[in-house]
């Protein structure tokens, strides 16, 4: 039987403190891939930059090792981009079943994919847990 590992699904990045808030809200520039790892992903490209909430005060310059739960990544972005997709197509299908017109059809998979998208950036700024987090 195989023992389960807490990071499997994880990967550790690192970054430094661009800014700390007195409420502890830090500012961090991910400047680096993630460490050990050859694959390319969201965090390997160019300097990004995220803000945390963290228990610990940091200073700016600090260099601090982030873990990224790739599991509820996923998961976000099959929300975020694959919804809007399966609702465009399920309007689609419904428009063209009942009108049969290929102009009302595309007008309304655009529509749907828009209003959708719309949406989801709202639920997104909502989202209270965040896939990244400080390892301590």
């Amino acid at each position: 039987m195989l023992n389960n590992n807490i990071y499997n699904c994880q990967k550790v990045i690192s970054a430094k403190v661009d800014f700390c808030d007195s409420k502890n809200n830090i500012t961090l520039l991910i400047d680096a891939g993630c460490e050990n790892c050859t694959s390319s992903c969201i965090m390997s490209a160019a300097s990004k930059k995220i803000t945390l909430h963290s228990d610990k005060k940091y200073n700016k310059g600090d260099t601090v090792s982030l873990i990224i739960n790739e599991k509820y990544m996923l998961k976000l972005s099959i929300l975020l981009y694959g919804l809007p997709l399966v609702i465009m197509f399920a309007v689609s299908l419904i428009i063209d079943t009942i009108f049969h017109k290929d102009t009302l059809t595309a007008i309304s998979a655009a529509l749907s994919l828009i209003i959708s998208w719309i949406i989801l950036k709202y639920i997104s700024k909502n989202i209270n847990k965040s896939p990244v987090r400080i390892l301590k």
